[in-house]
């Protein structure tokens, strides 16, 4: 998670256009598709000050548009509007949002010539949004954008701890942020180093990609001939083979294979937690060799953003995990709209902190029952119906508790467990141990260096905890060595299969039978 704090420019801006998002009645917005120019708007307004500047000028520009027409007497049918706003061009979701918000909802009538008071309402409007604007354009540094930064050096060196390449992917919802992403990254020293990824993929560079891409593969099974997915395809090729950042918008969380890209960023992270998986999964998905790092950016002055990513998190696990979230959870809601929707809501409605908090707790409790009951008629069904070896690879034996460890995790936690009980304490339910001496890496004589440090170790990686024991870890190669070497006495185990609530086909051919084990 990569927090950051806006600017005081930009928290003023955000709380004006926020402040005009929530009256009762807009002209610029038309009341049939309120709640969805509202939602557009508001995701801009928290993707840069860029973003929201191209949107609000668009808006201004449609009422002065309006009083023209009117001036002519010219009938304006609400499509034109909304076609006309200039949002949609840089949100390129709108077509798919209107397909999914506007379902059921009436049209408007046929706009009537304004009245005089009509007129003067707009005229006012016209005049706050050009402030806006002019708000918006005056800051030319987001804080958000700077976090960046910080983000992607953090996030480089996980992958590299994790062995995977230095390649990230970074998505947002608007092209004017992209746009501003590009200028910020290559002022900072990544300009031969960047690759794009939107709905048209006609920028110069991604131009001349293309144009190489097709010369290279002219006259093979790769070449498609048709534009549109060839270029896609030498985009991604280029990623691959020359880029090391891919600024992307939504058009890419669909459609492209991405498994030699270790890290995804979400730049600007969706509501709707469907979307948040199609990201995710572009890199994490079959043939992929290292674990994902995944970025959140979180606005730390933003109560309702810092309750979006609670849900996101703690309640859908989008980030945990072998696989993130599974059917089950994303199954617990009818749809990840509908959940998008109930998320607007709470930004258009509640105006204080205490409103905002009382509003997700009911959302959350709501959410964890429809997610418990699902899970748990899963996992009752994987119990009765599924092997033993198969229901451990999903995870569902192991029971979470503050982590979850895979079967490798496991296994280096248990003999972990017993080569330093005499030297450390463990606490099974968080996965940790203190160890109580500097630990000797090395037999004999050992160095500062050969040493590990007393205090606190976490299977998993954690911030607040300085130590991540994991299999490169040398308090951990020292200990499995040890471990090898032990002249280890005979034992004899006996088995009750018959108490046992789980199947297990290795074992049912060897009831009743005796014999000898041996563990290497």
């Amino acid at each position: 998670t990569q927090e950051f704090i806006p600017s005081e420019a930009e928290q003023r801006l955000y709380d004006m256009v926020s402040d005009y998002l929530q009256r009762e009645s807009l002209n610029a917005l038309p009341s049939s598709q309120r709640n969805l120019m509202t939602l557009v708007l508001r995701k801009l307004l928290a993707s840069s000050t860029f973003a929201i500047a191209g949107a609000l000028n668009s808006l201004a520009n449609k009422l002065e548009k309006q009083l023209k027409e009117d001036e002519a007497r010219a009938e304006l049918a609400e499509a034109d509007v909304v076609k006309e706003s200039g949002i949609e061009s840089d949100f390129e979701t709108f077509d798919q949002l209107v397909d999914e918000f506007m379902s059921g909802e009436d049209e408007e009538d046929e706009d009537e010539p304004l009245t005089a008071e009509q007129r003067a309402a707009i005229k006012h409007e016209i005049v706050e949004l050009r402030q806006f604007y002019q708000q918006a354009v005056g800051i030319t540094e987001n804080a958000k954008g700077i976090s960046l930064l910080s983000g992607l050096k953090v996030g480089f060196k996980m992958t590299n701890e994790l062995g995977g390449a230095e390649k990230a992917i970074i998505f947002t919802e608007s092209r004017k942020t992209q746009d501003y992403l590009v200028r910020l990254l290559s002022e900072k020293g990544y300009a031969d180093q960047i690759v794009l990824f939107n709905g048209t993929n006609n920028d110069q560079k991604s131009k001349e990609i293309y144009a190489a891409w097709k010369e290279k593969h002219a006259g093979t099974d790769k070449a498609s001939g048709a534009r549109a997915a060839d270029i896609r395809a030498a985009l991604v090729d280029y990623f691959r083979d020359e880029a090391k950042i891919m600024i992307a918008t939504e058009a890419a969380s669909e459609g492209i294979n991405l498994q030699f890209c270790s890290m995804v960023v979400n730049y600007d992270l969706p509501w709707n937690p469907q979307r948040i998986e199609q990201r995710i999964g572009r890199c994490h998905r079959y043939g992929q060799k290292h674990d994902v790092v995944v970025v959140n950016f979180l606005n730390k002055n933003n109560a309702a953003d810092q309750r979006v990513y609670e849900l996101l998190s703690e309640k859908f696990q989008l980030f945990d995990g072998v696989f993130g979230a599974s059917d089950e959870i994303l199954g617990s809601i009818e749809s990840g709209v509908d959940f998008e929707k109930r998320i607007a809501e709470i930004y258009q409605t509640c105006r204080t902190t205490k409103e905002i908090q009382s509003t997700f707790d009911f959302l959350q409790s709501e959410m964890s029952e429809q997610i418990d009951e699902t899970m748990q008629s899963a996992r009752t069904k994987l119990l009765e119906n599924f092997d033993a070896e198969v229901a451990e690879k999903l995870n569902v034996f192991k029971e979470k508790s503050v982590e979850s460890v895979n079967r490798f995790e496991s296994l280096l936690w248990d003999v972990t467990q017993f080569m330093l009980k005499d030297k450390a304490s463990f606490d099974e339910s968080t996965m940790t141990f203190d160890l109580a001496n500097e630990y000797a890496c090395k037999n004999g004589e050992s160095t500062p260096a050969d040493l590990a440090p007393v205090g606190k170790y976490s299977i998993k990686r954690r911030d607040d905890i300085a130590h991540h024991y994991r299999f490169r870890h040398p308090m951990a190669i020292s200990v499995l060595s040890k471990a090898c070497k032990l002249e280890l006495p005979l034992a004899k185990v006996q088995f009750d299969y018959t108490e046992t609530r789980r199947q297990i086909s290795t074992l049912e051919p060897l009831v009743g039978q005796s014999g000898w084990l041996i563990a290497k």
